[in-house]
Order: C-alpha cells, then sequence, then structure tokens
C-alpha cells in the first residue's frame, strides 16, 4: 500500500494513495486529494486514507458539492426522519447559512479548517439583517446540524471521516435568568388590572404556560 504527500503551495497539500488495479486494463488506480493546513495535517490524512484501505471502510469520493450534499441529506432523511419543526429549524440553518458559507466546496475537499473559519465569521457578522455576529450558542446549534450531516455521509459511505469532529465550536453562555419574586409579580398584576390584558398576564404568572400556549388558548381548553 502506497501514498504520499507533496506540498502545492503555502498551506496547501496533495495527498495521493494507490487504490488497487482496473480490473479491466490492470492499470494502477490513485486517489488524489486536497488538504489545507500543515504538512502534520496532510501526513494525519494520509494516513486516514490508508488504514481505511486497509480496514476495507475506503469510499470513493463522489464528484458532489457541500451544498448538493446538504440539499440531499434535507431531502433523504431529514424530511422523513425528523418533526416537522425540526425539519423546518434544519432547512433554515442549511439553506441560509451553511450552504451560502460552505456549499461551493468540493465535499471530499471540506476540510476542519473551513469550518473553524466559517463559525468565526458567523461570530463577527454572520446575522441576515447585515446588524452584526450571531450568538455563541446559534453558531453552537449550526455546528450541530452540520456534524449530524456529516455523521449520516460516513454512515452511508458517502465520506470516509467527519470533519466536524476536528472543529472547535463556540461555547455558549450561560444566563442568569431573572426570576421574580412574589411582591413583583404582585406589583404587575395590580398595574395589568387596568388594562384588558390582566386575564393574560394573570394566567401566565399562576399557570406557568409558556407564550406560545398562552396565546393559543381557547375557552373549550378551560375548566373552571
Amino acid at each position: 500500500m502506497k501514498g504520499h504527500i507533496r506540498q502545492r503551495s503555502k498551506g496547501s497539500w496533495e495527498v495521493t494513495i494507490d487504490v488497487g488495479k482496473d480490473t479491466a486494463g490492470g492499470r494502477r488506480l490513485r486517489h488524489f486529494e486536497t488538504v489545507k493546513g500543515t504538512k502534520k495535517d496532510a501526513q494525519n490524512r494520509l494516513a486516514e486514507l490508508l488504514v481505511s484501505i486497509e480496514k476495507g471502510n475506503y469510499v470513493k469520493p463522489k464528484r458532489q458539492t457541500v451544498a448538493q450534499f446538504l440539499e440531499q441529506w434535507l431531502q433523504g432523511y431529514v424530511a422523513t426522519n425528523t418533526a416537522p419543526r425540526t425539519c423546518e429549524r434544519y432547512e433554515e440553518i442549511v439553506r441560509v447559512h451553511l450552504i451560502p458559507a460552505l456549499g461551493s466546496i468540493p465535499l471530499p475537499s471540506l476540510q476542519p479548517e473551513h469550518i473553524q473559519k466559517y463559525y468565526a465569521k458567523a461570530l463577527e457578522a454572520g446575522r441576515r439583517d447585515g446588524r452584526g455576529g450571531l450568538s455563541p450558542l446559534t453558531v453552537h446549534k449550526h455546528h450541530r446540524v452540520l456534524y449530524e450531516a456529516l455523521r449520516y455521509g460516513v454512515r452511508h459511505g458517502i465520506i470516509v471521516r467527519n470533519v466536524a469532529e476536528s472543529v472547535d465550536p463556540p461555547r455558549p453562555h450561560s444566563k442568569k435568568l431573572v426570576v421574580l419574586g412574589a411582591n413583583d409579580v404582585r406589583l404587575i398584576l395590580d398595574v395589568a388590572e387596568k388594562t384588558p390584558y390582566y386575564a393574560l398576564f394573570f394566567t401566565k404568572a399562576y399557570t406557568g404556560l409558556r407564550r406560545g400556549e398562552l396565546l393559543g388558548l381557547r375557552w373549550c381548553d378551560v375548566d373552571l
């Protein structure tokens, strides 16, 4: 089993491995892959490919982009294996954020560096309205979606490895919750009693219903 690497330009390496012979013509078959990063990154990738061949897990990369793969994942897995609300949320993250940022990259060439740079850019200027960056929690959700998609790709033999495993997503900041005391609730209800929204605030305070549940409440749901 043979393989080698060579530097193409600064920070760019070509990994080459022999993957056997053509059964028809007997000519040697080779797999070429570009790795962005250090020489150590290229050496690690070469080792992964050689091990996958030895274990019989090598998958010949398909000629598709990250965008094509993510659309395939949405239609072939997400649409049939998740709840409608989850599917809608995944589609928004993929089509609004992941595909514009990473979609043009050939799937076999996707590297941790590409993903890491996207997360940094999203934190700085990822909002759709152009008013700054996304929160660490939001970007972390993007990471979870991309990770799940790539894991699906490995499981179904589309790609050899999940490169998102080598990425460090931003850590969500925990928020300190402000809890109203009994006196605070009473003060709010005293003010609200003079408005048409008193019943809404009263029900919220003494049932713990979430906003969506409260606004969806109907008379047929109430048993006094």
